[in-house]
């Protein structure tokens, strides 16, 4: 394998496959059905989890935004150059309900690996596209020696965030409850 940006990145990623998938393992087990009321505190747990992986990640901001539905989750790694190119990342930490009678050969909220795939609910749609970008954050940085992304500051963005209005996306946020709520 030649000695390229793209190959340290799929170096990086091989080495620590096992780990990553671990992480992505233990938030698949949180059950963030977010139609189902009885799991309104699992969707927040997995809100608290991405936004904490985040932080793990390196990104200065990482908040949980408290919607009229469900959680969303914010990031963001700022920069003090305006003609720095932006990146956003949009997906959801919720899941759709599953039940073993509804054709999962095992439990759908505890992760198993098959032929050197993972299974689970969210492992596809839309944990596992979400966290995919941490390790892909987490590659770049480690195989650049990088402590943050290019055209990024170290400073606080707390200024700057309370200068102007939010405008950004969410990194990731939970879709809208089944049944708008009630006025």
């Amino acid at each position: 394998m030649s000695d390229t940006p793209d190959s340290a990145v799929r170096t990086y990623t091989e080495q620590h496959r096992t780990a990553f998938l671990d992480d992505l393992a233990e938030w698949l087990r949180i059950p963030s059905v977010s139609a189902q009321p009885e799991h309104e505190e699992d969707v927040r747990r997995s809100a608290a989890w991405l936004s904490a992986k985040l932080k793990e990640t390196g990104f200065p901001v990482a908040e949980v935004w408290e919607t009229a539905g469900a959680p969303a989750v914010f990031a963001e790694w700022p920069s003090d150059d305006p003609d720095a190119p932006t990146v956003l990342v949009y997906g959801h930490h919720d899941v759709q309900p599953a039940a073993r009678e509804d054709g999962w050969d095992t439990d759908p909220f505890e992760p198993v690996i098959r032929d050197g795939r993972m299974y689970g609910r969210g492992a596809a749609d839309d944990k596992g596209q979400v966290f995919f970008h941490t390790l892909g954050v987490r590659a770049h940085l480690a195989t650049t020696g990088r402590t943050t992304p290019p055209c990024t500051s170290s400073s606080s963005s707390r200024a700057r965030r309370s200068r102007a209005p939010r405008t950004s996306a969410p990194w990731s946020s939970s879709r809208p409850p089944a049944s708008p709520p009630t006025p």
